[in-house]
């Protein structure tokens, strides 16, 4: 029996869900429920119950959990022993990051990274948010590169604060709206919500209509969508639609349509760093202290090109 059948069986345990186990091992669903089906044959007993809705172990799966886990650890302990002994040994580290939220911050201290500690091996992916999440629970991934609104409690894990991004109102270029550079979200209540189906995202209420929420602004959702791109998408045949969103997705929009910003400033998105306190990969403390020193150098930048401008408009004022 191949070991990788126990490492797919495990990470089906974790998530009981064949569809996001499957993408997470970058298999299909048909492919995975054919492996567990070989193993089910192999021991001669139903290790899953199924059913429409839910997915739960049997008293064997739960047996065969405990024994695939020992199995798995036993087998990396191994190898980091022989790894060790042949000098072969690498440190490494997992990321997970939302793509262009935080693509460019990443990019530019990797460089920097890389170039300083070329020994440690570093694997990025680039993931949904609730995917993200359960990777740093599981401890399958070290960092996470995520976003979160400002006033959602971070409970799980330790951050690190990035940047702000603030939140827009998408619509159609024909919708009576898109005149206007800037929007109340009071404006926003006279017309129907789109937002992601939170049947596909969990917190899809929390990225979208829970800032309307926040201010006691009565809404009414008029259609649901698989992902954020299916609602972009579907602005284009839509003029009566509204869209919140963050501002660093707006590239999803089409040329017929635009991003508004909006008057309240009262809630935003956060992007940070995030990671398990109980994660005891010895790389785990290199790469906070470097990413602090990067943040702390790129915000001293920030600064003097503020002020640069400041100054340039102060003497051409005077001038």
């Amino acid at each position: 029996m191949k070991l990788q059948l126990l490492y797919e069986f495990v990470t089906l345990c974790e998530m009981l869900n064949f569809t996001k186990a499957a993408q997470r091992m970058n298999i299909t669903q048909p492919v995975l429920s054919r492996h567990m089906k070989t193993l089910e044959e192999h021991f001669g007993a139903e290790l899953f119950k199924r059913d429409t809705h839910v997915v739960d172990l049997t008293s064997s799966g739960h047996l065969l959990l405990d024994e695939a886990r020992k199995i798995i650890l036993q087998y990396e302990n191994s190898l980091d022993v022989m790894s060790k002994f042949t000098g072969k040994s690498k440190k490494k580290l997992k990321i997970a990051f939302l793509g262009e939220a935080v693509q460019q911050v990443l990019v530019d201290f990797l460089a920097e990274f890389n170039v300083d500690f070329p020994e440690v091996v570093i694997d990025c992916r680039d993931s949904e948010l609730d995917e993200a999440l359960s990777y740093l629970e599981d401890l399958s991934y070290d960092f996470g590169f995520l976003i979160r609104p400002n006033f959602v409690e971070n409970e799980l894990f330790e951050d690190l604060y990035i940047q702000s991004d603030t939140i827009g109102v998408a619509v159609n270029k024909r919708h009576p709206l898109a005149q206007q550079k800037v929007v109340s979200l009071n404006e926003v209540e006279n017309w129907p919500i789109i937002r992601v189906d939170p049947g596909s995202f969990v917190l899809s209420h929390q990225f979208s209509t829970e800032f309307l929420d926040r201010y006691q602004i009565p809404y009414r959702v008029e259609k649901e969508y698989p992902n954020l791109k299916t609602c972009c998408f579907n602005l284009e045949f839509n003029h009566r639609a509204v869209l919140l969103m963050p501002r660093h997705r707006s590239y999803l929009l089409s040329e017929n349509c635009v991003l508004l910003d909006i008057k309240e400033d009262k809630y935003w998105f956060d992007l940070e760093l995030v990671w398990d306190a109980k994660n005891r990969n010895p790389c785990v403390p290199l790469f906070l202290r470097q990413f602090r020193k990067f943040l702390q150098h790129r915000n001293a930048n920030y600064a003097v090109s503020f002020k640069s401008k400041d100054s340039i408009t102060s003497t051409l004022d005077y001038a």
